[in-house]
């Protein structure tokens, strides 16, 4: 059909939201869990792509992380548009052991609000399992 697979799209979003936690943890972060994945736009073979990985959330070892993906169709003049977003929760191990991270302190409105965003969503979690 001309889109990109949704799978490799995936894909980049994981290893961005790794990226976003081994710059936060400064160390090893692995996938713990996926959390609504949402393909608001598909994306056409050719487009071009931003992913921007925001860290909203630390718990004690875990961390969560906002994704989004936006796509910009360079035939058009249309501004990039958010195509995929998605919650990563990572963990910080060492010697395969999940160790501590550094707190996170928001200062801007907008960091405030991704926080509140992140806390409610690692609570969601916590209250499953």
């Amino acid at each position: 059909m001309g889109n990109v697979h949704g799978g490799e799209l995936m894909n980049l979003m994981d290893n961005i939201a790794g990226i976003t936690a081994f710059k936060h943890c400064k160390g090893d972060a692995v996938t713990a869990r996926v959390d609504e994945i949402v393909f608001l736009k598909p994306i056409h073979i050719g487009d071009i792509v931003t992913c921007v990985g925001q860290l909203t959330y630390v718990g004690r070892s875990s961390m969560q992380i906002m994704v989004s993906i936006y796509v910009n169709d360079f035939s058009s003049d249309v501004m990039p548009e958010a195509s995929l977003k998605a919650f990563f929760t990572m963990v910080h191990i060492v010697d395969g052991v999940p160790t501590q991270v550094p707190r996170l302190v928001p200062k801007t409105p907008e960091e405030h609000a991704l926080y509140a965003l992140g806390e409610k969503k690692y609570l969601e979690i916590k209250a499953k399992y």
